[in-house]
């Protein structure tokens, strides 16, 4: 993980334009789907718009752990969550948020082969520039770097940007002020009051 960077919140009307357009991008390529598996966590929101853009009834997911919350990634990824679905013979939409480092996809796509499907997709909203693993389909390509904190874990990785630089006592305009300077963070007064009520569900 880089030492310094910028972050930017990814808002659920983003996610879900993003989400239309690769819903577009599948269609034309004349693509389809038996179920849609969904990386959890952060692969869940958009699988279920994909299910629903897609006409596809069944949803299942597999939870693989790479990184935590604040940007801290792990030294390896890790499925703890399996498929518990027979997917045999189906053809599978494997779908995740974002496309960072390339290792939790290749894990997904390893652990669902396994299975052995007709066919097997790759789908993700927003692909970052160096990935290891290229994925099929893709909302929109990320060319600078930085981290996208997906309005479902704007708690836990504001939180932890917080911890890190010492800031969890801060009162919510020092809060709102250091995000901005450190990672050009711009969050709005109400998301930040309403973060720093949850603090004590995590520290």
């Amino acid at each position: 993980m880089k030492e310094n960077f910028t972050a930017s919140l990814v808002s659920l009307q983003e996610v879900y334009r993003t989400t239309s357009e690769l819903a577009r991008n599948i269609m034309e390529a004349s693509v389809t789907a038996d179920i849609i598996i969904a990386i959890a966590r952060g692969g869940m929101l958009p699988g279920r718009l994909l299910c629903d853009f897609l006409n596809v009834d069944r949803l299942s997911s597999l939870q693989i752990k790479h990184y935590s919350s604040g940007a801290h990634q792990m030294e390896q990824a890790e499925i703890i969550d399996p498929v518990r679905v027979d997917l045999k013979g189906k053809k599978v939409l494997l779908v995740d948020d974002v496309n960072d480092s390339g290792k939790t996809m290749q894990l997904a796509v390893n652990h669902v082969q396994s299975f052995h499907p007709s066919e097997l997709n790759t789908a993700v909203l927003h692909q970052k520039e160096g990935s290891s693993y290229t994925v099929d389909f893709v909302g929109r390509k990320q060319e600078r770097w930085e981290w996208l904190i997906y309005q479902w874990a704007a708690t836990e990785d504001i939180l932890e940007f917080l911890k890190r630089d010492d800031m969890l006592q801060a009162d919510t305009a020092e809060a709102r002020r250091h995000l901005a300077k450190k990672y050009e963070l711009n969050v709005d007064k109400a998301l930040v009051e309403t973060v720093m009520k949850m603090k004590g569900n995590y520290f």
